[in-house]
């Protein structure tokens, strides 16, 4: 019996030794992490040297990890890491520590790269950790910010591998002396924080990422020190702000989670120095002040006094109702529980950022600096009824049309009702504006004052720009030169030579700041044009009534529009009669595409003074018979035509003019100084035919009719 129990003694010795040599060449040898780094982009353990004085007994010094899981890449490092493996669990695929120790823990997070989780399968090791401690966390790092301190930390956990159940045993870490830094700022300092942390157990399908959050147990302690923020005025003079250091403000919060709700007693408090100095170095110094508290409700209160010189605040005072803030299956959405009011009465160094909230696409701007100052009230996390919105003086431009309107603007917003439903509005008023080519919008085309653009939309503040209406309103702004309207015209067939003129506009535009509908004026007195190589003067009368019919192409429907013409001179005395002309025109039906220049299809009915201008178009009064000239005196004639403006030139079709004394009927193309054409003129029994083509005239007097009935059309038969 002796004998047996040395055997097994020395058996006993012999597997402790060689337990020991097998165990400690592993932790030293160098094979040890290749053999469990099998899977280095989602975790990866080295270390340095380490040793085992009994089975299950492991101590690594420079122990160093890496993990990957989905977005977060972290790493932890301690100077010495010792714990003890339980050895029988292994035999059931389980690697439980029931206790390990670390001294000098750093760590850190980074978002990086997404990377897939495994797919779950069965059959995977159970990782336990009951209690990894140390009294020595020194250091953790997220991103560009860097929290150090003198605390001690407990942490516990229960994985299972290939996609398997997660739990956090109760944790909890007490840090002293903490800082959080950022650069040269030290966002917190001298704090003391207290955090417990638990997670009951669960798969990936019942929560994932910070939804886990929802399942957990959560409390926080803070308190510490804050920086400043200092402002100070530059030359220009503008408020430039950066955060300043030395005595700062405080920061209080005791706040606890439980599954997803802040538990009541929970306060935040936070208040912070503002610090300014202006430009003749007279100092200010302000408080900021935020305040949570948790009851049945989660109440917020924030003040922002203003620079010095400068005058309003910003302040909220808001309410969430419930105490969920976590979402989950049985949490409402935060948004639609919050009520209260926001004051808003601040001088921005930009209000850029405020035209996308008005307008979808980029047409709309608030350019530079400006002052806001809104009332806004919200209800069930809209805006409701009552909201305000003043901003007296900014720089605003808009681009309607390839145009773009400039000037110095003033906004008044509003929420109202309307049989239960919200109508925010907001209107812009700009007391003196320019208009001019978006692509170069310094070179004015038009000046004029007292410009107004409507916004309009319904229901939801936040949906306002989807749902945008707008209105561009002006009247009787002033044209210096009405060259700038050429860019329309075609080129040397239809242009201005000279004169001023007046524009006036009513337009209603899309969410994208596109023409829907709308009118637009021109009035010119004593204007210089030129039709072909007709030169001539007189009053310009354009009323233009515009429908959008193809958001894609630009394209208009001009029915209504018309056109007026007086006290027209022709400059070449022997082109027409020296007397005033007049027409009054109007497009029965037309088609308008928008561009540069314009191309216009429409078919119109007109009052004309006489003839004398349309003979004019052909050729010289003392060319044409003698009993023609007879017919300019004959009266008001009332004419019908298809006309078609493109491509740098003009085209009369079906031209035809009559009354009770004599008929005409013509056709002709216009362009580039040059006419080519066919007309027909029949007076009681006399009739003449006149060709135009290439600049050479040709009379027909015999069967003039049949002639004129023979000459091919300039365009294709209205269908």
């Amino acid at each position: 019996m002796a004998r047996a129990l040395r055997r097994i003694g020395w058996l006993l010795a012999l597997l402790f030794v060689l337990y020991l040599i097998a165990a400690n060449v592993f932790l030293n040898a160098g094979f040890g992490p290749g053999l469990i780094n099998r899977k280095p982009d989602r975790f990866s353990m080295q270390w340095e040297h380490g040793l085992s004085l009994y089975p299950g007994h492991v101590v690594l010094w420079q122990a160093k990890f890496r993990g990957h899981a989905r977005r977060i890449a972290w790493h932890a490092r301690a100077d010495r890491l010792s714990g003890r493996i339980a050895l029988w669990p292994l035999l059931r695929r389980e690697l439980q520590v029931p206790h390990t120790w670390a001294d000098q823990v750093t760590g850190g997070l980074d978002l990086t790269h997404e990377l897939e989780p495994a797919e779950p399968r069965p059959g995977g090791w159970v990782l336990r950790f009951d209690r990894i401690a140390t009294d020595s966390l020194r250091e953790a790092r997220w991103g560009s910010h860097t929290l150090t301190s003198d605390g001690r930390a407990e942490f516990g956990m229960w994985k299972q591998l290939r996609g398997g159940a997660l739990e956090i045993f109760p944790s909890q870490a007490t840090l002293r002396t903490v800082r959080l830094r950022q650069g040269d700022i030290d966002w917190l300092r001298d704090a003391t924080l207290a955090v417990r942390f638990a997670l009951p157990r669960h798969t990936r399908d019942e929560a994932a990422g910070w939804h886990r959050l929802a399942l957990a147990t959560l409390s926080l302690e803070l308190d510490g020190q804050v920086p400043a923020f200092a402002v100070h005025m530059d030359e220009e003079p503008r408020w430039r702000g950066a955060v300043g250091q030395g005595e700062g403000g405080t920061v209080h919060a005791r706040l606890a989670l439980e599954r997803g709700e802040l538990m009541p007693g929970g306060v935040l408090t936070l208040g912070v120095p503002l610090q300014a100095t202006d430009s003749a170095g007279k100092r200010w110094t302000q408080q900021a002040n935020l305040q949570g508290r948790v009851a049945e409700t989660i109440e917020l209160k924030l003040d922002l006094p203003p620079p010095p010189s400068g005058k309003g605040r910003i302040s909220a005072d808001l309410r969430v109702a419930g105490r969920e803030v976590i979402p989950h299956q049985k949490a409402p959405p935060l948004l639609p529980r919050v009520s209260g009011t926001v004051g808003v009465q601040w001088r921005f160094d930009s209000l850029d950022w405020f035209g996308p909230l008005l307008a979808k696409a980029a047409w709309l701007h608030l350019d530079g600096a400006g002052e806001i100052d809104a009332n806004i009230l919200l209800k069930d996390g809209r805006i409701d009824a009552g909201s305000t919105l003043k901003i007296p003086d900014v720089a605003w431009h808009a681009d309607v049309q390839g145009e773009r309107f400039t000037g110095r603007a003033r906004a008044d917003g509003r929420v109202d009702t309307e049989d239960g439903e919200l109508r925010p509005r907001v209107d812009i008023v700009v007391q003196q504006f320019q208009i001019g080519e978006s692509a170069s919008p310094q070179q004015a085309m038009v000046r004029g004052k007292n410009l107004r653009l409507e916004l309009r939309s319904t229901g939801r503040v936040i949906e306002f720009r989807d749902s945008l209406r707008a209105r561009l309103v002006f009247e009787r702004a002033d044209v210096p030169d009405l060259r700038g309207f050429n860019r329309y015209l075609p080129g040397h067939t239809l242009r201005f030579l000279g004169g001023r003129g007046q524009l006036s506009g009513d337009l209603q535009l899309d969410p994208a700041g596109k023409v829907g509908k709308g009118r637009l004026q021109v009035q010119a007195r004593q204007a210089q044009l030129a039709l072909s190589d007709l030169e001539f003067s007189g009053d310009v009368d354009v009323a233009a009534q515009l429908a959008r019919a193809d958001l894609g192409n630009e394209e208009f429907v001009l029915d209504g529009t018309r056109l007026g013409v007086r006290n027209v001179k022709v400059s070449d005395p022997e082109r027409a009669s020296p007397g005033d002309w007049w027409a009054d025109i109007r497009f029965d039906r037309g088609r308008l595409h928008w561009g540069s220049p314009l191309r216009i299809d429409a078919t119109a009915s007109a009052r004309l003074h006489d003839v004398s201008l349309l003979l004019a178009l052909f050729t010289r009064n003392k060319d044409y018979p003698r009993w023609v000239l007879r017919l300019l005196d004959a009266g008001v004639v009332d004419a019908s035509m298809r006309a078609v403006m493109r491509d740098g030139a003009i085209v009369l079709e079906d031209l035809s003019v009559s009354n009770d004394r004599f008929d005409l009927k013509a056709r002709v193309r216009l362009a580039d100084k040059r006419a080519q054409g066919a007309l027909f003129l029949r007076w009681a029994r006399l009739g003449l035919g006149l060709e135009l083509k290439d600049d050479e005239r040709k009379f027909h007097l015999l069967k003039a009719a049949e002639w004129f009935g023979q000459q091919p059309r300039l365009l294709p038969a209205a269908r």
